[in-house]
């Protein structure tokens, strides 16, 4: 193995053990702003092939949203992307509101770092659909937990905050927020009935 990637094994490691511990030694190795912009791309380019990969395997059915980001894996990077944009805007924004000291190049590290570790899980997940679907189930929510977790930890080690908790319940009530106004957006644009199958 190369000495990146031993680094980044032995960040990855340190992170999903101590995942303060490992956002500090993250936001210390003076990544340049290039390259965590590179990374933000690589990350919703390499997230939407694995997920395209798995729409292959076990096709959406009966979600609208599934079965849009299906069509096009173009158009599942771009989405994937534009997530991740927002995602590190609003770190920074709703972080710094509350008093925290993070700035929004380290906001765009951290997600991109938490975007890599979520890809092994997401890789994981791909393989257990091959294998043993049920399986990939458990994986899933097992993952949807690991990155709350993680997120939770990046934040409050980013901005400083003592208290996880406040950070969890901060992530909830903005994730709820956005859903509200993606909701509206979408009844204004396309109606009622763009809700119909949600």
């Amino acid at each position: 193995m190369t000495g990146l990637g031993q680094q980044i094994m032995t960040l990855a490691r340190l992170s999903l053990q101590d995942p303060r511990a490992g956002a500090r030694a993250l936001l210390r190795l003076g990544v340049p702003m290039p390259a965590r912009t590179l990374g933000l791309l690589l990350m919703a380019v390499a997230s939407a092939v694995l997920m395209q990969v798995g729409f292959m395997i076990l096709p959406p059915t009966d979600d609208p949203l599934a079965v849009l980001m299906m069509a096009s894996p173009l158009r599942t990077a771009v989405i994937q992307w534009l997530i991740l944009s927002v995602s590190v805007l609003l770190i920074y924004r709703v972080g710094r509101a509350w008093g925290g000291r993070g700035s929004l190049p380290d906001s765009l590290l951290v997600v991109v770092w938490l975007q890599v570790i979520m890809l092994g899980v997401q890789a994981v997940q791909v393989v257990a659909l091959l294998i043993a679907p049920p399986v990939a189930a458990i994986i899933n929510l097992a993952g949807l937990v690991l990155f709350f977790w993680l997120m939770t930890s990046f934040i409050a080690e980013l901005h400083g905050f003592t208290s996880r908790g406040k950070v969890l319940a901060g992530i909830l009530v903005t994730s709820f927020a956005v859903a509200m106004i993606l909701v509206f957006l979408l009844l204004l644009t396309f109606g009622p009935e763009a809700l119909g199958n949600v």
